[in-house]
């Protein structure tokens, strides 16, 4: 691997770099470190398809900092990439920073998709996430853009008045009605929500659209009044359904009773086997519904 000396004014920034955010403290620190020591690991440079100067593949902030630091030249690793390659390593790198926005990483990852035809199953492989994580990142997108760039990257740290990617996902059950998503990340960072907090006042907005106003403003601990309430207006339809269907010869009834039981239950939350045992029971589900559909049909004379 040859380190070679560059002039910093031959260098340029790369303008389809995913990081947009930069923290002018931590840069500043950065430039004072190198102002002492130098630069200690070089930055990852391609040429110019000009042959004019040389474009930044990984290691900008190093590169800024050193121009703060008033340094005219600095170690550089001069590499011959296709564009996919450079969109890879970047992304690469940026990935493995926690200050990285969730939002930066989601933008690099469609930009990498867009240029490659990449699927999720090859960007998860590219940057050693799971295709899970690429799926949550990816989710950030269809937030509205305002709540998206408020978003930070610690889904497993006390939220301390910060969304959270796990803030996030619940936010998004609400997509229909971005203002309230709105109402929702601003009450998080108010009253500083944990992610459990969060859930139960999205489920219960969810199951009581009508006291939408009232759940807004209630303390965190009536989530659950208004989970329970509901639960018990349900097991209260439910005793009805099935009182019903003892006195009342009518399958249609019977049917509509399951669709009651299967209307409260709820995947957020759950464990991944019991996901999967979910979906289980629901895909043995839909082929006796479709079996009892089709049967219905035939007897009706339908073709």
């Amino acid at each position: 691997m040859d380190i070679t000396m560059l002039p910093i004014e031959q260098i340029t920034a790369d303008t389809g770099q995913p990081r947009s955010h930069a923290d002018s403290e931590a840069l500043a620190e950065l430039a004072a470190s190198i102002r002492r020591h130098g630069v200690l690991n070089p930055i990852t440079v391609a040429e110019l398809p000009s042959g004019a100067g040389y474009r930044i593949v990984t290691g900008e902030r190093r590169w800024r900092a050193a121009q703060m630091a008033g340094l005219t030249a600095m170690p550089c690793i001069i590499r011959h990439l296709t564009e996919e390659d450079v969109r890879v390593q970047q992304l690469i790198e940026n990935m493995q920073r926690e200050d990285l926005q969730p939002l930066d990483r989601a933008r690099g990852i469609v930009a990498l998709q867009d240029q490659t035809g990449a699927s999720i199953r090859d960007v998860a492989a590219m940057l050693g996430i799971s295709e899970r994580s690429v799926h949550n990142l990816l989710d950030l997108m269809d937030l509205p853009g305002d709540i998206g760039e408020r978003i930070v990257s610690s889904p497993n740290k006390p939220a301390h008045g910060q969304l959270t990617e796990k803030h996030a996902r619940f936010i998004k059950q609400l997509a229909e009605e971005p203002d309230l998503q709105r109402r929702v990340a601003d009450r998080i960072q108010r009253d500083r929500l944990t992610s459990g907090d969060t859930e139960a006042m999205v489920r219960a907005l969810r199951l009581n659209p009508e006291d939408a106003e009232e759940i807004l403003t209630a303390p965190r601990e009536a989530f659950s009044g208004y989970l329970k309430a509901k639960d018990a207006f349900a097991e209260e339809r439910r005793s009805e359904r099935a009182a019903e269907a003892q006195t009342d010869t009518s399958t249609g009834d019977v049917v509509r009773a399951c669709a009651v039981a299967l209307d409260n239950i709820h995947p957020v939350g759950l464990s991944p086997a019991s996901l999967a045992d979910l979906r289980a029971a629901l895909h043995q589900a839909r082929q006796i519904l479709d079996a009892l559909d089709r049967e219905c049909a035939m007897e009706m004379g339908e073709s």
